[in-house]
């Protein structure tokens, strides 16, 4: 049976940033990755889409154009649009948490490059979560690899008063928080949110994304033992190639059902 435009696909959102191809672009493969629409099966036409999200057909072929690229539908004229069967390969999300977790040469199979070192303003996202955090800061970008296929884009914010202790040498032999603590200044507690953001044209172009496409986003504010900023960290993966993965059981409380997280979430050790 033919799959359904109106069943499952979710909606896209009229808010400026995100262009409707890309929206629709993220619906489809998401129905692909998650069996929604199964190999094999015939994914709604042109028409059917352009009617129920209300888009042109420029924007559905757009969409298509870059699901074909991918290799995970294939088109055949005067038939239809059809999902492939894509086994996951070296890149996949999967096989990455699963290196990861495993793995004894993780070092071998992962790579680190420092793409920039630079001087600037300190984004006031950083500012108001941090007042103390100084209104110039050193950025160190990198970039993270899985058998050289990209996966994460790291930024480090730096207080200007400890930024002259760390040099471009340095931190391409360093990450920054190992840096500061051979100088002696030592890390002792850190504040982590998880987010999501749009990438922008630095993030798209060094993880292989359209610009303003979704990314995880992974914040630290790193502070030593007195309590003061030495580090603000942003991790950005790429959405295709990244699983938060936590163990959950669930109790039975008074208050009634509540789900409980049997430990800690761990973060691969390159994210220090």
């Amino acid at each position: 049976m033919k799959y359904n435009a109106t069943d499952e696909l979710g909606e896209i959102t009229r808010r400026r940033g995100v262009a409707y191809y890309h929206q629709l672009y993220t619906l489809l493969a998401t129905a692909l990755t998650d069996g929604v629409i199964t190999p094999g099966s015939a994914l709604p036409s042109e028409t059917e889409l352009m009617q129920r999200f209300q888009v042109s057909r420029n924007t559905v072929r757009r969409a298509f154009a870059r699901l074909e690229q991918e290799k995970r539908i294939i088109r055949r004229r005067g038939s239809g649009t059809y999902a492939r069967n894509v086994p996951q390969g070296p890149g996949s999300a999967a096989a990455i948490a699963e290196a990861l977790r495993t793995s004894d040469d993780t070092e071998f199979q992962t790579s680190t490059k420092l793409l920039r070192v630079k001087t600037g303003p300190t984004p006031e996202f950083i500012r108001r979560r941090e007042p103390a955090f100084s209104a110039q800061s050193m950025v160190v970008h990198r970039s993270r690899s899985f058998r050289n296929t990209p996966f994460l884009l790291s930024i480090s914010h730096v207080p200007e008063s400890l930024a002259a202790r760390l040099t471009r040498r340095l931190l391409e032999r360093q990450a920054v928080i190992s840096a500061l603590a051979a100088g002696g200044v030592v890390a002792k507690t850190a504040e982590q949110v998880t987010t999501a953001q749009p990438a922008d044209s630095f993030v798209a172009r060094h993880l292989g994304l359209e610009l303003a496409a979704p990314v995880l986003c992974v914040q630290r504010l790193i502070r030593d033992g007195g309590g003061q900023p030495i580090e603000h960290q942003s991790h950005l993966f790429h959405p295709d190639r990244c699983q938060l993965h936590d163990l959950l059981v669930i109790e039975n409380a008074p208050q009634g059902l509540r789900w409980l997280d049997t430990q800690p979430r761990r973060f691969p050790r390159w994210l220090d």
